[in-house]
């Protein structure tokens, strides 16, 4: 599956979470909580290098995800992530 961001976005977000859309390779989606919401973006948390993350993104056809926002994720985030894998 091919990653793909706005540049523009991407520092904005680094800016503003300290998270590089660039790190995404290293988040663990295979054991990640999947929240969709009612537009078309889907929130993953899970694991990422530095702990738990999550991942907001909207899905091109089967051939690419967009990142919209990368960031730490939440006290009740991390909850969620660890009842899931509990």
């Amino acid at each position: 599956m091919k990653l793909i961001w706005d540049e523009t976005k991407r520092l904005a977000n680094l800016d503003k979470h300290g998270f590089d859309f660039e790190e995404v390779v290293f988040f663990d989606w295979q054991n990640a909580v999947l929240v969709s919401s009612h537009s078309n973006r889907i929130k993953a948390i899970g694991h990422c290098r530095n702990g738990a993350a999550v991942v907001i993104y909207a899905t091109l056809g089967t051939e690419a995800i967009s990142i919209v926002s990368f960031r730490i994720a939440s006290p009740k985030e991390r909850k969620l992530l660890d009842d899931d894998n509990a």
